[in-house]
């Protein structure tokens, strides 16, 4: 949702779900809406609402029940196929604060599984010790459309319905019972209706930076309907809202009630003595020209965190602090199949599926199976640490070393039960670890065999794998998302959560705690230390 501000100068940026210390500069000041329901309108250059975000908290465990956890939604979702969605609320009253806080109550349709989102709902905001209500919606991504002030305690009903299934033709509305005031509005939209959701959420400023959430104490949802019937306990995820740089858990849902149909969301804040970094330069969403086929996570000479989508057609698309360096030319002979950034974070390579490698940036060009014969085509790579050198794999096992990279085995030879899915570095580029997409490891030079899953039973394929050098251990990720770590810290999978898209691949965080997913769409999922900054 967009929250109600005005523009407000020298007020420094909140960031990433947790408190600022910074107060308001004293010429700001919050100016107030009319209660009057009289002509909705749009406020350009104010927060937005965002897709759901996903992220595992180092402090996930503080609430083990949540299906997902996140740096902007707190509430319960529903994925499946939904027309409508409604519920009751009544409007919480927000703590004042000296710096800029908000939170938004809504009720949506979308936004778990695709940029796109129909949602309504009421928004809290303070700065400078004053404190705005107002009623609101908005279509993802245009800007919120301000209704009109409601009142802390205030009895809110929202609904939101299409006229026929994939017809693109909704009426909203949303109504303050107390006050009497209401209103209603057909819309054209077009949205998959994927999933439906109650939600406590802490906006973003319209850029990707998540606001500060404002302490909103509690809110219930009440008579919760989803395709005109109260949804059922089974069916509904719960979300808690972590703080993006602290993991800690500041916002969670209590147990959905599906005797009285309603749930509470309360604030919990941040852990006391937790500190906030500053926030690094981010990027806004790309649209991918393809189907994506890797990512990669780099971290600048400054400090600042970012990665790189690359399309199956070998657009690169850039996040937070990564630069692009460069693209390969549409139509190309063989589908992008992996990027990897260089040990500095100022450039990549991308691989081919024919065993060509582009050097961008300050990535050094140390040879490629390009126009040579291959028993299967290349699938993964790996650089040593240091940029000199790399691996290609292929689907077979066979390893091709170039530059520094030193060949201590492959399963080119051997007979696999499945192929070959990915490979890992292992600690100081003294050996490398395989994956087959039944799980099977396959272990060369110092890395260590720690397990496997070749001998279970998967409901998806592996995909791919990261390894946690510090550790000397590795990770696996499935094609539903599913995490099999060995040796290695696990920050969280999506293995329970139903996926619109399956998972292309996995990439680790630049240090090593924490690990990214990737799906077909574009879709980009942070576990652990690993910051979001968009998706393709």
């Amino acid at each position: 949702m967009v929250a109600l501000l005005p523009v407000l100068v020298g007020v420094p940026a909140a960031v990433a779900g947790g408190h600022s210390s910074a107060a308001a500069a004293p010429s700001a000041r919050l100016v107030h809406a009319s209660l009057a329901w009289g002509s909705p309108a749009a406020r350009p250059g104010h927060p937005h609402s965002e897709p759901l975000r996903r992220r595992a908290g180092a402090n996930a465990a503080a609430f083990p029940a949540a299906a997902a956890m996140s740096t902007n939604w707190s509430g319960y979702l529903e994925t499946g196929n939904f027309t409508s969605i409604s519920a009751d609320w009544t409007v919480p009253a927000v703590q004042p604060s000296s710096a800029l806080e908000a939170a938004g109550t809504w009720i949506g349709i979308d936004g778990v599984q695709t940029n796109t989102l129909i949602q309504t709902g009421t928004e809290e905001n303070t700065v400078g010790g004053q404190v705005e209500y107002d009623a609101w919606y908005e279509l993802l991504p245009q800007q919120s459309i301000m209704i009109g002030g409601v009142t802390p305690g205030d009895s809110m009903r929202a609904s939101i319905k299409e006229s026929a299934p994939n017809s693109g033709s909704w009426m909203l509305s949303i109504e303050d019972l107390t006050s009497g005031q209401q209103f209603s509005k057909k819309l054209i939209y077009s949205t998959p209706g994927a999933s439906a959701e109650w939600i406590q959420e802490a906006p973003s400023d319209g850029q990707g930076n998540i606001l500060t959430l404002a302490d909103y104490g509690t809110v219930t949802f009440t008579s919760l309907d989803a395709n005109g019937a109260p949804p059922s306990a089974a069916n509904m995820q719960p979300v808690a809202m972590v703080n993006g740089a602290t993991g800690n858990v500041i916002s969670q849902p209590g147990a959905f009630d599906s005797n009285t149909d309603q749930f509470t969301v309360s604030y919990t804040g941040p852990v006391p003595g937790t500190t906030t970094p500053p926030v690094c330069v981010g990027s806004a969403d790309h649209p991918a020209g393809s189907a994506v086929a890797a990512i990669a996570a780099m971290r600048g000479p400054g400090g600042c965190a970012g990665y790189w989508v690359v399309t199956t057609s070998g657009q690169v698309i850039p996040f937070g602090a990564a630069a692009g360096y460069g693209s390969l030319p549409a139509g190309g002979p063989a589908p992008v199949i992996d990027i990897i950034a260089t040990p500095t974070g100022l450039g990549y390579w991308v691989a081919t599926a024919d065993g060509a490698v582009h050097p961008f940036g300050d990535a050094v060009g140390a040879g490629d199976m390009s126009g040579r014969h291959l028993n299967g085509s290349i699938i993964a790579m790996a650089a040593t640490p240091s940029g000199k050198g790399y691996w290609l794999v292929g689907s077979d096992g066979g390893i091709f070393a170039f530059g520094d990279a030193r060949f201590f085995g492959s399963t080119g030879a051997m007979r696999l039960n499945r192929p070959v899915v990915g490979i890992a570095p292992a600690p100081g580029g003294g050996g490398y670890w395989l994956v087959a997409s039944d799980g099977g490891i396959f272990a060369f030079g110092v890395a260590p065999f720690l397990g496997s899953m070749g001998a279970a039973r998967l409901n998806r394929p592996v995909v791919g794998m990261t390894a946690d050098p510090a550790r000397r251990g590795y990770r696996m990720v499935a094609a539903d998302g599913g995490i099999f770590s060995f040796g290695a810290p696990f920050y969280g999978s999506l293995g329970s959560i139903h996926l619109g898209a399956d998972i292309a691949t996995m990439a680790p965080s630049t240090d090593g705690n924490g690990y990214y997913l990737l799906d077909v769409q574009g879709g980009v999922y942070a576990f652990g230390d690993a910051p979001y900054l968009g998706r393709a």
